[in-house]
């Protein structure tokens, strides 16, 4: 039961307004760290979600919460993290944009066995960047997984990574509820999941043998120096780029191609056309652009 001075905070919390020029702070705080671009029509938005935080600190006010975020003098880490947590979007499902993941097995991995035949590969490496709560590497690793029990000299390394700890938390226990696996065929279902024991058996676990194959690991594409060390053979960054403006956009995509070994492929969302920017790939299928050899 609340207090009175508690639910006194409370109703403050949410009759609290967020003015322009502090709008314009928390805007322009968000872009720096994470690249991510808040329109002033979104500002319901960033309220609502402000106003999570408030609550759990019993701030009353969006200058108290500014000001619990910004201090200085405790350099609050933590607060940015969650901070950051709240106002990020994980909207994610298994097989999202399938597609791409017809594209993955029917192209891209009987080319590289094909290459692999010509020149020292072994390994195909793929990242999952912005994997939300882990559907898409999940998904991912059911296609691989699949084409490696069909081809013995065939083994692969998924990485996984978001700027959100809290997405990254469930992506990491591999639970999920069952009406999640809408997408997921019958056969896979069966193979890669496992009822959790609860008496309704509303959700289900992605078995080890699966999830040993998926590194998760917290990363800002803000970045300046991307810490992967191995050429990549494919890179799913796919609904992550519509959240950032054409400048972080343009050095984004930069920094991927990076990594991209010679031959490799980037993977996009559906709305995220290279269309008008500068970049030495091909586009070879809808949202799919291969770099040169």
């Amino acid at each position: 039961m609340l207090t009175n001075s508690k639910a006194a905070i409370i109703d403050s919390i949410f009759s609290a307004t967020l003015t322009p020029g502090l709008f314009d702070r928390f805007a322009q705080f968000i872009q720096q760290r994470c690249g991510i671009r808040i329109e002033r029509s979104k500002q319901p938005m960033l309220e609502g979600r402000l106003r999570k935080r408030m609550r759990a600190l019993l701030l009353p006010t969006f200058e108290s919460y500014a000001d619990y975020l910004f201090d200085q003098s405790n350099s609050n880490t933590d607060e940015i993290v969650n901070f950051l947590d709240t106002i990020t979007t994980n909207k994610t499902d298994f097989f999202r944009e399938a597609p791409h993941f017809d594209y993955l097995r029917s192209t891209v991995l009987t080319e590289f066995m094909a290459q692999c035949g010509r020149r020292d590969v072994s390994t195909f490496r793929i990242w999952s960047a912005g994997c939300s709560t882990g559907e898409e590497p999940y998904s991912l690793a059911m296609v691989l997984n699949e084409f490696a029990e069909k081809n013995a000299a065939f083994s692969y390394a998924i990485l996984a990574t978001d700027l959100c700890a809290r997405a990254l938390a469930v992506a990491k226990s591999g639970i999920y509820d069952i009406d999640q696996l809408d997408d997921v065929n019958p056969e896979y279902r069966r193979r890669y999941f496992s009822f959790n024991r609860t008496p309704d058996r509303r959700r289900v676990c992605i078995l080890p043998e699966l999830r040993e194959n998926v590194v998760f690991k917290r990363f800002n594409f803000m970045t300046p120096v991307f810490p992967i060390r191995q050429p990549l053979q494919a890179i799913f960054c796919r609904n992550v780029m519509i959240y950032f403006d054409r400048p972080t956009r343009e050095q984004l995509i930069s920094r991927l191609i990076g990594k991209l070994a010679p031959g490799g492929y980037l993977f996009t969302g559906h709305s995220e056309s290279l269309a008008g920017y500068r970049t030495c790939l091909k586009p070879v299928a809808t949202a799919v652009y291969q770099k040169p050899r």
